[in-house]
């Protein structure tokens, strides 16, 4: 008698999953292709990725052979290369032709390069941000210090990559137009800051060497000593006139 009630219970089973799969047999398969389709695609689109990636670097490199031969038009090569790869290789590109119209002399041409990377919001903040200091390097004498402020300012900041070439473009324009206390506090900036290079933390002290004998300098004031008041406590009450002055320079940078 179990036997019976076993075998009308499999036979209901078999009646409610055969009923199960008649309504939404073809929906499960219709999902499996899906889940199957897109893990293919996934796949397949992360290895085109990588192959472009790849292709990219061989041509970099081989761009790279091409421009130290004596006499090649390295500018050209890396404008050309530019044209043909991702967004973060042609910003790479970019930075070497602009480079290499640099070392030319070819300033004009060379800035309205790295205005281009700046522009290009495909490329790494990073780079662009390298480009902005790159092409602050080159305006330094071509614009005003307020115009420069407003391109690199933001990357003086202690947390930012660039920091220091930044403070020292900068600390540049302000000199130039005989901004010493901004000047001073930028190249000071760079002196204190444990992660300098060494060559730019010698250029900062040289340039802290040219700043300082046009800094405002502190006349001593005498003050009277009233009957009953001692020197001790009349020097306490004069004002710290250096804290002014270095209060006025910051705020001035700023």
């Amino acid at each position: 008698m179990a036997d019976i009630f076993r075998e009308v219970d499999d036979d209901l089973r078999r009646d409610s999953a055969q009923q199960l799969w008649d309504k939404y047999g073809i929906y499960l398969i219709a999902l499996a292709v899906g889940i199957i389709a897109v893990t293919s695609a996934v796949v397949g689109w992360n290895s085109y990725q990588r192959s472009i990636a790849e292709q990219a670097a061989q041509a970099f490199i081989t761009a790279e052979a091409e421009a130290s031969v004596e006499g090649a038009d390295a500018a050209a090569i890396f404008a050309e290369l530019a044209e043909g790869v991702p967004s973060g290789y042609a910003a790479l590109a970019q930075l070497r032709s602009a480079a290499s119209l640099t070392e030319a002399g070819n300033i004009d041409a060379a800035i309205e390069v790295y205005e281009a990377i700046i522009g290009d919001s495909g490329a790494e903040s990073i780079l662009r941000d390298l480009a902005r200091v790159k092409s602050g390097t080159l305006l330094v004498g071509r614009t005003s210090y307020d115009d420069l402020a407003g391109r690199l300012l933001p990357l003086t900041g202690a947390e930012e990559p660039w920091r220091n070439p930044a403070r020292e473009v900068l600390g540049l324009g302000a000199y130039r137009e005989q901004k010493y206390p901004q000047a001073h506090i930028l190249f000071q900036e760079i002196v204190d800051d444990p992660t300098s290079t060494p060559g730019v933390r010698d250029r900062a002290h040289i340039m802290i060497a040219l700043i300082e004998p046009h800094l405002p300098t502190v006349e001593p004031v005498v003050v009277p000593v009233e009957e009953g008041q001692s020197e001790g406590s009349a020097a306490a009450d004069m004002p710290n006139e250096q804290d002014a002055v270095t209060e006025e320079a910051s705020e001035e940078a700023e």
